[in-house]
């Protein structure tokens, strides 16, 4: 092959990053559901994918064998490397399903029932030190060269209705636990998630589900109701 041959042949992409890919393409509306555990985040996404007729993208905490160690020891080994571990593998995994989520989104729309903060946010609980800065860094990286959904619904409940909850499913409260449940929530009273994702353009919207909707079926009819205005 010559040099003038060489010369004409184009490589599409080749100066076209991830995220400007993905943003490019024609594609329908991907929605991400958050909040902190038990608030029925994934209650929602199952009716809002299966009304609008969309793929379900979630993480799925039962592949993550440092969580495995971590729920055996019932949270109470103090391991700086394992539980950075824990949190790396649900940020590499979040990553990996925002982009294929993005890929497929060509053909049907998106539901998450996460959103790239939760990672962060509890990296931010259970990390100190180095590895805090090592994961802050590596997330920010993430979390820039994404694309953002087009909408994120917060769902939020107060310390006592998610303890309730928990209660109702059978699992054993601890101190442990409730130190979780209560710092957690501290995080999202914080509007940390609107702080990252409005920045970028996404919409945020909160519903409590307990002052204001008090079972799931109302708070699903809601964000159902909400969504068919904004889409």
């Amino acid at each position: 092959m010559n040099e003038k041959m060489t010369s004409e042949i184009i490589i599409p992409w080749e100066h076209t990053t991830l995220k400007e890919f993905l943003k490019l393409q024609k594609r329908y509306p991907v929605i991400a559901i958050t909040g902190p555990a038990w608030v029925w985040k994934s209650t929602i996404t199952r009716e809002l994918a299966s009304y609008l007729g969309a793929k379900i993208f979630t993480e799925i905490p039962e592949y993550n064998p440092f969580l495995k160690i971590i729920r055996e020891t019932g949270g109470k080994v103090n391991d700086i490397t394992l539980w950075s571990n824990n949190q790396n593998y649900f940020l590499a995994t979040d990553v990996a399903e925002i982009t294929k989520a993005f890929i497929q989104a060509k053909d049907t729309p998106i539901v998450f029932d996460f959103a790239l903060t939760q990672p962060f946010i509890f990296a931010d609980i259970q990390l100190n030190g180095n590895a805090l800065q090592a994961f802050n860094t590596m997330y920010h990286l993430h979390f820039e060269s994404l694309p953002k959904p087009d909408i994120v619904i917060e769902v939020g409940a107060d310390n006592e209705t998610i303890l309730r909850r928990l209660q109702a499913r059978g699992k054993h409260i601890d101190d442990f636990v409730q130190k979780m449940v209560e710092k957690l929530n501290g995080y999202y009273k914080w509007w940390i998630v609107s702080e990252n994702y409005e920045s970028e353009g996404t919409k945020v919207i909160y519903f409590d589900n307990w002052v204001q909707f008090p079972n799931p079926w109302d708070i699903k009819q809601k964000v159902i109701q909400t969504l068919w205005k904004l889409i």
